[in-house]
């Protein structure tokens, strides 16, 4: 055979020493199966015959044609493509050919049998799935720091990344590496003994360190010490030796936590990758994503009928997501594929450390079991470490450092000592911090997270554990009630939306007989994250529980009005102005008048003013408008002067006086524009601008002027969808840019806006606005069904819509 080298695909073969590498790993194939690739190789993409390929790898022997097909087919799954890529072809009867394109590189790099001796180094087994562009930067780094450490929890895949930019080094270099896996030395004195011996030196003697620098000598050569998280100070010790005595040497350590050796570079690991949570991807977009790619290769490796099609894709891409992207976990997974559908393991998660169980018998024992890793990393921390990381696992979301020392502070612990604990944390990799725009952000992975819950309950100390999780939420929910008086920031609500799976849990935790109290107070104070998540179904499920337990005496009086105001505005959302809207915010109207608190009365008055204004009594909504701006004055709060003008504005327009309507809009317009009522949410919980816009849009109509109403509702459609909140939509659509679209005889663009109102509405579960999606269909198709349940307001809107009612008191003025 030829002196030359080959690239094809990811590939490289070195003929006359038949050393195959993948992406630099070297692969192991048998003698034959390298032959046959070798001739496959050399004829570079032309048909090899049969008996050409009989004479090369068989000569002067008899062979039959299933001796190639055996051979070729190991040398096929060698070359196996993540996407299914032919990488070698039969033509029937004639012979074979490699179908990748091949490169002739000439002589050289890939190391010989003496190089590849030379390397301690484990050979690589099967494919990497997300590493490469690590192996590569770290790969070219190493020679300059000299000093790296892979950083990152258990089962992330550091020893194999480790292990292929070794390789990596060897190719590029020519140099010698060894591999040191300290995972079984028990005793931190044996860390430099260890090392010895690997490199054939005696392992006793004060002078280990100058015996260890004088094997390596002043050539390049590689060191990789592998698991170092439990004996770390005398690994620290050793890399600095090893620096300081051998100049040319290089060391690559993985760990859970950096060395905090001089010299030291550090990169953290990240979990594969998995598609945006967000996104539709298409299977071919998943399976070109490392997470999903490897479940697919491990469960055919398991069960050779397993595919990663259309049907199980959503379902593989849920199962790696809630395993945090881990390949350990991944693996384990797939590995149940042979006795389990995709959505059986998916269910079965909630169980993981009894459902992944079942890793390679010769991998290390920590690595056959999920549960064995995560005990590897938890039985490393001290106590305080241990009991910190069991409280934090009852946060499903986020959190700072004041919550981490909230938490802490259960345990007795000061923020100082706190705040020290939860760095010691990240740096072991138990805990993720990211950085945001107000402060750093922490989190646990998911399968961390349900180990110390695990951990928590078998303390016994589970119950104060969640008592104070609950109340680290009330402290960060104590500014709710700006966000129903309109002067919360939008940042506030967005910051604490994603908090609503903690407050879930929270609720759940002290409703199940553990605190009802609690549980109401929680109730409360999170109202307005439901509002800001379009999920007013949902709080009024948990509302709903709290008032049945009101007439215990469980909630005080203002929170009380805080509940009913809240409720009313569920009930307006989903079901419309029925009686128990009215009746909600009556009763709370009535509390808050009889305790004295001004601001609680605005917000029950508001409700009060909204029931009426929806049920079509206008002139009544007028009245109720009217009080409200009285109880504000001139000196009241601008959030509440704004809210006050805005009623007046809208009961105004609905009522005919549309000069009036635009007077008080002016003032809305004129005082949102001010500094200290930029991005502020408002008293009915949709975004100002869509309510300014509706309101404006609706006012040019019945002044005759559609084509700038029109323009108005094609802006406020566009602004709508771009803050993506379900409720300003509805309100936008429903109440403007619809109504508006049909009086300008623009039918299509209408069915648009009803088709998209339509998917907000059921996606959300908002009945109220989804009768919108009716009314306003069967004004531009009479055969479509009516709507069951039709306010008054909504009664006036579709009969203008259909080309009626002239007896609508906002049309008074020419709409």
């Amino acid at each position: 055979m030829t002196g030359a080298r080959y690239r094809f695909g990811p590939f490289q073969m070195d003929v006359p020493q038949l050393a195959l590498t993948r992406d630099g790993v070297p692969l192991k194939l048998g003698g034959r199966a390298l032959n046959l690739l070798a001739v496959l190789v050399e004829a570079e993409g032309r048909l090899v015959a049969r008996d050409a390929l009989i004479d090369r790898v068989w000569p002067n022997q008899v062979i039959d044609d299933s001796a190639i097909r055996v051979h070729l087919s190991a040398a096929r799954k060698a070359l196996a493509m993540p996407d299914g890529e032919a990488t070698i072809v039969a033509d029937a009867g004639r012979g074979y050919r490699l179908a990748l394109p091949v490169e002739r590189l000439g002589g050289g790099d890939i190391p010989t049998l003496a190089e590849r001796r030379a390397s301690r180094l484990p050979a690589s087994i099967g494919r990497i799935f997300g590493r490469e562009p690590v192996i590569a930067t770290i790969a070219g780094e190493l020679a300059e720091r000299r000093f790296i450490s892979i950083v990152g929890p258990g089962g992330i895949g550091k020893t194999t990344a480790a292990t292929a930019i070794g390789h990596r080094l060897v190719q590029a270099m020519g140099i010698e590496a060894w591999f040191v896996d300290l995972a079984p030395v028990t005793d931190a004195a044996m860390v430099a003994a260890t090392l010895a011996t690997t490199l054939e030196l005696p392992a006793s003697g004060a002078d280990l360190p100058q015996k260890i620098a004088a094997r390596l000598g002043d050539r390049p050569a590689l060191i990789l010490l592998d698991n170092c998280e439990h004996v770390i100070d005398a690994a620290a010790s050793l890399a600095e030796d090893v620096l300081h005595g051998a100049p040319q040497a290089m060391l690559l350590v993985t760990s859970h936590e950096p060395l905090r050796a001089q010299g030291e570079w550090v990169h953290r690991l990240a979990a594969l990758e998995l598609p945006d949570e967000h996104a539709a991807p298409s299977l071919e977009q998943v399976a070109q994503l490392s997470a999903p790619a490897l479940f697919d290769e491990r469960a055919r490796a398991a069960n050779s009928d397993f595919r990663l099609d259309a049907q199980s894709m959503p379902v593989v891409v849920d199962i790696c997501r809630k395993l945090d992207g881990i390949p350990l976990a991944i693996e384990l997974a797939a590995a149940r594929i042979d006795t389990m559908t995709p959505q059986a393991i998916a269910d079965a998660l909630d169980d993981r450390f009894a459902l992944l169980t079942r890793g390679r018998r010769t991998a290390l024992p920590r690595h056959r079991t999920l549960r064995g890793a995560l005990d590897w990393s938890y039985d490393l921390l001290a106590p305080p470490l241990q009991q910190l990381l069991d409280r934090l696992a009852l946060f499903r979301s986020h959190f700072d450092a004041d919550d981490a020392a909230a938490m802490a502070a259960g345990t007795g612990v000061g923020r100082f000592a706190a705040d020290e604990l939860l760095a010691e944390l990240v740096a072991k990799s138990l805990v993720v911090a990211t950085p945001s725009p107000r402060s750093m952000r922490y989190r646990l992975l998911d399968t961390t997270r349900h180990y110390g819950q695990e951990r928590l309950r078998a303390t016994g100390m589970a119950e104060q554990a969640h008592r104070d999780h609950a109340h680290v939420l009330l402290r960060g929910l104590a500014d709710s009630a700006a966000a129903w008086e309109g002067k919360a920031p939008r940042e506030w609500l967005a910051e604490y939306s994603v908090r609503i799976d903690d407050v879930r849990s929270a609720i759940a935790w002290a409703s199940g007989g553990k605190d009802a109290s609690l549980a109401a107070e929680l109730v409360i104070a999170a109202a307005p994250l439901w509002f800001h998540l379009s999920l007013p179904a949902e709080f009024l499920r948990y509302a709903e529980a709290v008032i049945a337990n009101m007439a215990e005496g469980q909630v005080e009086p203002a929170r009380q009005v805080e509940l009913l105001t809240a409720y009313g505005h569920g009930l307006w959302h989903t079901e419309g102005p029925v009686p128990a809207m009215a009746d909600a915010f009556a009763r709370a109207l009535a509390l808050a008048e009889e305790i004295g608190s001004a601001p609680l009365a605005l917000r029950a008055l508001w409700g009060v003013w909204a029931q009426s204004i929806l049920a079509g009594r206008y002139e009544e909504s007028l009245v109720f408008a009217r009080r409200f701006d009285t109880r504000v004055g001139a000196e009241g709060a601008l959030a509440d002067r704004q809210t006050a003008a805005h009623m007046l504005a809208l009961s105004l327009h609905f009522s005919g006086d549309h000069a009036g309507s635009r007077r008080m809009l002016e003032v809305v317009m004129a005082g949102d524009a001010a500094p200290e009522r930029a991005n502020h949410a408002n008293h009915a919980q949709v975004d100002g601008r869509i309510a300014v816009l509706s309101l404006l849009m609706r006012l040019h109509w019945a002044e005759g002027d559609l084509t700038t109403a029109m323009a108005l509702a094609r802006d406020c459609a566009q602004d709508a969808e771009r803050i993506d909140h379900a409720l300003s939509v509805c309100y936008g659509l429903a109440v403007g840019c619809i109504p508006v679209a049909i009086a300008a005889q623009q039918h299509t663009l209408a069915a648009e806006w009803i088709a998209a109102l339509a998917r907000r509405t059921t996606r959300h579960g908002l009945d109220h606005w989804h009768s919108f999606v009716a009314g306003y269909g069967q004004a531009l198709d009479p055969a479509t069904r009516a709507p069951d349940r039709v306010s008054g307001m909504q009664a006036h809107m579709y009969a203008v819509a259909a080309g009626g009612g002239d007896d609508v008191p906002w049309r008074r003025e020419g709409a």
